[in-house]
């Protein structure tokens, strides 16, 4: 019996049209995931770009925050004993605790802490800084060691000598044997960031979860503020309790733990510690500077797309900054 030709061309005809319709379903399905996904990066990038809008409204905010805060309170007590309870609106000063303000219907979180906080190592004090960390634990070689060669590095980093180098110290052919020309400045330090150039650097200091070296001082701009004198306790690193108040290992873990609990309880540290160890805290700032650090963040219990803040900048009056200007000393989004 003959094949029917008319049948097998209209066999194949049907399979060609089942194979276009299933490519052209699977195209569409592509395009329609791909489409779904460039929305979701887009929506989520939109809101990253409007939160640094709302991030800079919310820092304009705090700035004025503290002025009034300055204004009604210029008696502060020390950082960290302030009752929130026995206030009808919220303090806002230098101590770490968490605020939340309402912008314009959306939840924003700001923490303050003195600007005048971690170990100084701006071209004029990192000597005496460093031999004070190395003093604490003077028995450590390998610490001991570790700072020399970091004080090393920084006077040839910073002196107008370009090719000598002092022992484990770094000049210009040290720097141009890593790639790293035109190191090294040959002048004051500018920024505090510049110490990342050091290689002794990162073997002592480290920068914190959000990126920022907040272990090290900020080198104000030029003919701005000074930032010199004596840290604040609050900010204080495990090391600089041990130099500064010459705390043990224990007493360490104690302060530590206060702290915490004051920055999540507002419980005062003197209610958390003995009398004893707050009077071993004196060689540390318990009282404000009158220069600030904010970090403006999407709030823990809502985490979102946001693009958090930090700047610092020296506190004005309720009659507003000099010249209508504030000069920040850091402005960072991260």
């Amino acid at each position: 019996m003959r094949k029917n030709p008319d049948n097998s061309e209209s066999g194949a005809a049907l399979i060609s049209v089942l194979c276009l319709i299933f490519t052209a379903g699977m195209l569409t399905a592509a395009a329609l995931a791909l489409s779904k996904a460039g929305s979701f990066n887009v929506s989520a990038h939109v809101r990253m770009q409007r939160s640094m809008l709302v991030a800079e409204g919310v820092a304009n905010r705090v700035e004025w925050l503290i002025a009034a805060d300055r204004n009604l309170y210029s008696d502060s007590e020390p950082l960290g004993e302030a009752v929130y309870d026995d206030y009808e609106y919220d303090r806002y000063m230098a101590d770490g605790i968490p605020h939340t303000i309402d912008y314009y219907g959306e939840e924003v979180q700001f923490t303050i802490s003195d600007a005048r906080s971690g170990v100084d190592l701006s071209s004029t004090a990192y000597a005496a800084s460093l031999d004070s960390l190395a003093a604490n634990r003077s028995d450590d070689e390998d610490w001991t060691e570790a700072l020399t060669t970091l004080r090393n590095q920084i006077a040839d980093y910073i002196d107008g000598n370009s090719d000598i180098s002092g022992d484990d110290g770094m000049e210009e052919p040290n720097y141009d044997e890593l790639n790293m020309k035109p190191l090294p400045r040959n002048a004051a330090m500018q920024f505090r960031e510049e110490l990342l150039y050091l290689p002794g650097f990162r073997d002592l200091f480290t920068t914190d979860r959000q990126g920022r070296l907040s272990d090290i001082r900020l080198i104000p701009p030029a003919d701005t503020v000074s930032l010199s004198g004596t840290p604040s306790l609050l900010t204080a690193s495990d090391d600089m309790l041990k130099s500064y108040c010459g705390l043990e290992d224990g007493e360490v873990t104690e302060v530590r733990e206060a702290i915490d609990e004051w920055l999540k309880d507002r419980t005062p540290l003197s209610e958390s510690l003995d009398a004893e160890l707050v009077a071993k805290l004196s060689p540390l700032a318990r009282q404000e500077s009158g220069n600030y650090t904010v970090t403006v963040e999407a709030p823990s219990t809502q985490p979102r797309p946001f693009k958090r803040l930090t700047f610092s900048f020296a506190a004005f009056p309720v009659s507003g900054p000099d010249e209508e200007k504030v000069r920040y000393l850091e402005w960072m989004f991260h």
